[in-house]
């Protein structure tokens, strides 16, 4: 919004960042800090995370600030878009909206709700003016993701139906499954129902989604036919299902198997299977009972055939033998997916994983590994956990698509950038708003912003310099950046709320131990933690919640030989230092108010040459990879810190596995 003020803050950044470096070199030390932003009011608009997708809405909210950063009240905020095909603005107004707004005749207010439309480019723009009828104005560039093509599935429940002559209906259902994981029945119109045979006499309902089967008393003979159910998709073309019909003159007791899901996501369905060969659609939660009734000592096992998108759904008590009697204690629980991305940067590929939400567990997804396009050095997901970006050992980054129902990668079409860092790049990370991507190597780091589609522009800024920058992570809330240099034994901050996409430094930098190998900044971002790997320790700065400007706190000593990577507990309580000559993890419990170590309460045997290690977001399972072959995973005890290994560990993974990443797409 303010081009002029943001080219003289890059500029400034540019200086300083040389100051410090060169610092790190041996020269003056001292932090320097970024000029003052100019004395003048300005109008911010607050977009929120969500990113717009035709057939969606999103809420803006616009402030206006003095040049002190206070607010500055009593202004009316008009709001128009430059494209109403693309995005419109549907209402606006002084109270946040509570879930959808009518559309008002001008759209005036504080809160502005905008429809996505179709895909493309819009800029939203909002206009203040105020009591003495001055005016500033704010443009917010909403680029719109078409929505996904939808593809769907038909599956008659029961998949065999047995009729007796002269006994009751039975009913058989259509199921639909939509390819974005979502009930689709609705999508269809034009049902029919027929059979093949005119004993087997098939009635629909009014809605054509199911129908009673029957055979009348007059077809005493056995038989057998096929009834088929079919439909008109949204698209064009005709889908079908079908059904096996079959009569005798007596049936033998049979009894259901069904039970209850529970944590099901509105709008998210998923499948269940049993060893008879049943399927079964589930859309809500609720009780759930499998088309087909068993015979008396029959054996039963229902599994989770498809995922909902999102989530993993485990099965309680799916197994068993039907004892004369209805079986209604299945317990399906779905709980928000999981998936561990390992790099195997030696054979350009992507293993991925499920993780089993009750123990910890890893599945290899089908599919996996996955074609990479090359050595991956490091990997960043947005945080919708639906793009990934990766660092290719071949001066290139490149973007992945992660399919949020089975955990599939692969790479997106027009995503690639080539990277001016100086040798191989090392660290990769994003910001929290989805718009800049940060990318770092030996002597050189640079940061590109994200458009449409995932493609990456030209680098928007670059830093040079020696040593090599082989860590960096950014603060939850996107304002700082902060990269280790191992050569030069320096950590760096750079302030992004204030120049975004530019490398400027705001707290200058701080000396580290020997040889700082990686990062890692505690979930609340109050202290920040560099393991050295030359000096067998690890360096500690407590971070100020205003300025992210770092101050040394303490040093601590790790029995983890060459420690390579760090990572914390969301308490905070506990510290995980990889050894990557020792081979194993030692554990530090440590004070919350220093952040330093105060006890060394257990190492544990891990990963061989380990290179980096990730806890999960709930803080309960911990996974490492090996360089070569293997992912290692462990169950945390909150209560002493301790490290169980998980059922199955370790699991096959690739080669030259130097990078890992816990996603948890959100779609």
């Amino acid at each position: 919004m303010f081009p002029h003020a943001l080219a003289g803050a890059r500029a400034a950044g540019l200086a300083l960042l040389t100051a410090a470096l060169l610092a790190a070199c041996g020269a003056d030390d001292s932090p320097q800090t970024p000029a003052a932003s100019p004395a003048a009011s300005r109008l911010v608009v607050d977009t929120g995370s969500a990113a717009p997708v035709a057939g969606g809405s999103l809420t803006l909210k616009a402030t206006l600030l003095a040049a002190d950063g206070s607010e500055v009240k009593g202004a009316s905020f008009a709001w128009t878009s430059s494209d109403p095909t693309v995005a419109t603005v549907l209402s606006a107004s002084d109270k946040a909206p509570a879930v959808s707004a009518s559309v008002m005749a001008a759209p005036v207010g504080i809160y502005a709700t905008v429809q996505a439309l179709a895909a493309g480019a819009a800029d939203i723009t909002a206009t203040a003016t105020l009591a003495d009828g001055s005016r500033i104005t704010s443009v917010t560039h909403l680029v719109v993701q078409a929505a996904p093509a939808k593809s769907y599935t038909l599956a008659l429940t029961p998949a065999t139906v047995t009729v007796a002559a002269g006994g009751a209906a039975q009913t058989v259902t259509v199921a639909v499954r939509r390819s974005d994981g979502v009930d689709g029945a609705g999508d269809l119109t034009n049902w029919s129902w027929t059979s093949d045979d005119a004993s087997f006499v098939a009635t629909p309902a009014a809605d054509g989604r199911s129908a009673q089967v029957a055979s009348p008393a007059t077809a005493y003979a056995a038989g057998a036919a096929t009834l088929t159910a079919c439909a008109d998709a949204p698209a064009g073309g005709r889908l079908c299902a079908n059904a096996a019909l079959s009569r005798n003159a007596s049936l033998p007791p049979t009894y259901t198997v069904g039970g209850t899901v529970s944590g099901l996501a509105t709008g998210k369905s998923l499948q269940l299977a049993d060893t008879n060969g049943d399927t079964q659609v589930v859309s809500a939660d609720g009780g759930f009972i499998m088309p087909t009734p068993r015979l008396s000592a029959t054996a039963y096992a229902v599994t989770v055939a498809a995922q909902p998108a999102g989530q993993t759904c485990t099965v309680s008590n799916g197994a068993g033998t039907v004892a004369a009697a209805n079986v209604a204690n299945v317990a399906i629980t779905c709980v928000q997916a999981q998936f561990v991305v390992v790099a195997n940067q030696s054979d350009s590929t992507l293993s991925v994983y499920r993780i089993d939400p009750t123990n910890g567990r890893l599945a290899a997804v089908p599919g996996s590994p996955f074609a990479a396009g090359g050595p991956v050095n490091d990997l960043a997901f947005l945080a919708s956990g639906l793009t990934a970006y990766g660092a290719l050992n071949t001066n290139a980054v490149t973007g992945f698509s992660l399919d949020p129902a089975t955990g599939a990668m692969a790479p997106m079409p027009g995503t690639s950038a080539p990277i001016a860092v100086v040798g191989s790049s090392r660290s990769i990370v994003i910001n929290p708003s989805g718009q800049w991507l940060y990318v770092s190597g030996q002597g050189s780091a640079e940061s590109h912003s994200i458009g449409a589609g995932g493609t990456l522009a030209p680098a928007n800024n670059t830093i040079g310099g020696s040593g090599s920058n082989v860590s960096m992570v950014i603060s939850t809330t996107g304002q700082y950046l902060y990269m280790a240099n191992m050569v030069a034994n320096v950590v760096l901050s750079f302030d992004l709320g204030t120049y975004p996409g530019s490398f400027a430094l705001d707290g200058g930098s701080l000396w580290t131990g020997s040889g700082p190998n990686s990062l890692a900044l505690s979930r609340d971002g109050s202290f920040l933690y560099a393991p050295n790997v030359a000096s067998n320790d690890v360096s500690v700065y407590g971070i100020d919640p205003l300025s992210g400007s770092m101050a040394p706190s303490s040093l601590f000593v790790t029995p983890a030989l060459a420690p390579a990577d760090i990572a914390l507990t969301p308490s905070r309580q506990f510290a995980y230092v990889l050894g990557s000559t020792s081979n194993n993890i030692a554990i530090h419990q440590l004070d919350l108010g220093t952040g330093s170590s105060t006890a060394v309460v257990g190492t544990t045997p891990a990963s061989t040459n380990g290179r980096r290690l990730r806890i999960e977001p709930n803080g309960k399972f911990l996974y490492t990879p090996s360089l070569n072959g293997a992912l290692y995973g462990f169950a945390i005890d909150g209560a002493t810190g301790a490290l169980t290994a998980v059922p199955g560990s370790p699991f096959p993974a690739g080669n030259g596995n130097v990078a890992i990443a816990i996603v948890e797409p959100k779609p």
